[in-house]
């Protein structure tokens, strides 16, 4: 019987959107994944290793997921078997010396390979050997079938696998529920479609017309926006380059961070609202602007056993708020916190949101969801922290920059290049256990001083949100 062909999940709208208009005709070679590590100590049979791999494939339906169509709105099919990209590295005979760099260079690429949508499959996993017992594995996996939250699952399960194939654990259990049962749209009726499509337009309209952080030589809202994207004027991004990618982190101390979580509980909201909540302070701050719109995301795994899957559950929200300079910290994090909740009961998808506040998206597709927004705030997985390791406790700032990276015979067309300025915006990950922050960037299009003094800044709002919530935003002293 052949596999059945149905329309992507709701969630996945929100991504594909977002691929297609950097790369119409074919999306996969962005390099557009998430991506997951783990150690595993001990020899390794490859064949045993592969073997686990295949496993994890037949238990999770997103891992079997291939393209039928590549469209604006595109057909997938879960396939019964896929064959698995599996590759081994073998470092152990390299000098020890540069063992580490040989295993973070091949990890870099692994993280951005490109996929073919069409064949399949959409995920690879990379095994490499530092020793004979010391091993890193690897999983990337094209974001339209995965989340950040996925990573986990998939080596959770990858290191269960492995435990049954050789004798040390029993088998897997059988998952609660199905990938598109997980995601089906919900039965709403028309009416109840129709309110919240009409909160987003009163939430989200007008769209920003500038953007907090001033490009390079400019200052904040210098980049013009609207539903055509930011940057009326194209010439402005020529000789840049506009993939490139960088990010700033700082640490932030364990006592903070404990801190931080008793006044989440106390005033009834999740540190990571609270987080939220300090980043829209620290724009506010910066820019003077009363009104702000703040991207971010939930987890989209409600159902019962959804947490066990691999797959791509999250959907965006977007955190409209008006506050004015005189608002205390205290009262704007509450404003911050009421809004938020009230965007998370508003959930839609991305394509009912695009329809209600640009009349017509229908001829501008593809059309991204960059352009509701001023910035994006977001939490790193629990796997991980933010993606660029934990900086030190005190005030020190690390940053790393990386060239951009564009698929082999790919070209940035003047047309595009405001809107891959605009990708490379500021955007704020919090770690997890909300011990570092960090601002990514593209650091040829956007000024890095402005980005340094911003998470530095972060930290300041925080600090002082515990030390005086009573004073109000314009008193907040940054630097």
């Amino acid at each position: 019987m052949p596999p059945t062909v149905t329309a992507l999940a709701r969630s996945q709208e929100t991504l594909w959107e977002f691929v297609r208009c950097f790369a119409p005709d074919d999306p996969g070679c962005l390099g557009y994944n998430v991506f997951g590590t783990m150690p595993l100590t001990g020899p390794v049979d490859l064949a045993v290793f592969r073997g686990a791999v295949r496993d994890v494939a037949r238990r999770h339906d997103a891992l079997r997921i291939v393209f039928e169509t590549i469209a604006d709105d595109p057909l997938i099919r879960i396939e019964d078997e896929v064959e698995p990209i599996v590759t081994f590295v073998d470092l152990s005979g390299e000098p020890a010396g540069r063992v580490a760099a040989r295993r973070g260079s091949v990890l870099g690429y692994e993280s951005g390979r490109a996929f073919d949508l069409r064949q399949g499959p959409l995920w690879s996993v990379t095994l490499v050997r530092s020793s004979r017992t010391d091993h890193t594995v690897a999983v990337s996996m094209f974001h339209l079938i995965a989340d950040g939250w996925s990573t986990g699952v998939f080596l959770r399960d990858l290191a269960a696998a492995l435990a049954a194939r050789t004798g040390q654990g029993g088998p897997l259990p059988e998952l609660p529920l199905r990938y598109a049962d997980a995601t089906a749209a919900p039965r709403w009726s028309a009416t109840e479609r129709r309110r919240r499509t009409e909160f987003w337009q009163r939430q989200l309209t007008p769209l920003p017309e500038a953007l907090p952080f001033p490009g390079v030589g400019e200052g904040a809202g210098g980049w013009s926006g609207g539903t055509d994207g930011p940057g009326g004027d194209a010439g402005r991004y020529a000789g840049l380059d506009v993939t490139a990618t960088a990010k700033v982190t700082i640490g932030l101390p364990a006592d903070l961070a404990r801190r931080l979580h008793g006044y989440a509980r106390q005033h009834r909201m999740t540190p990571f609202v609270l987080s939220l909540a300090a980043y829209r302070v620290l724009l506010g701050a910066m820019t003077g602007w009363p009104r702000l719109v703040l991207g971010t995301a939930t987890s989209g795994r409600d159902e019962p056993g959804a947490t066990e899957l691999v797959g791509q559950f999250t959907h965006n929200i977007y955190v409209a708020t008006t506050i004015p300079l005189r608002t205390t910290l205290a009262d704007a994090v509450t404003e911050v916190r009421t809004s938020t909740f009230a965007a998370m009961r508003q959930v839609a998808s991305f394509k009912e949101i695009a329809q209600a506040v640009n009349p017509g998206f229908a001829e501008a597709r593809p059309w991204p969801f960059l352009l509701l927004y001023h910035s994006w705030f977001q939490s790193a997985p629990p796997a991980g922290g933010a993606a660029g390791g934990r900086a030190g406790a005190g005030d020190e700032v690390r940053e790393q920059r990386s060239r951009g990276r564009l698929p082999v015979g790919a070209e940035i067309g003047p047309d595009r290049r405001a809107l891959w300025a605009k990708r490379g915006e500021p955007g704020m990950t919090v770690s997890d256990d909300r011990r570092s922050a960090e601002l990514n960037y593209n650091p040829t299009c956007y000024d890095r001083d402005a980005v340094v003094d911003a998470v530095r800044g972060y930290r300041v709002v925080l600090e002082e949100l515990l030390r005086d919530p009573t004073q109000r935003i314009s008193d907040l002293k940054l630097s």
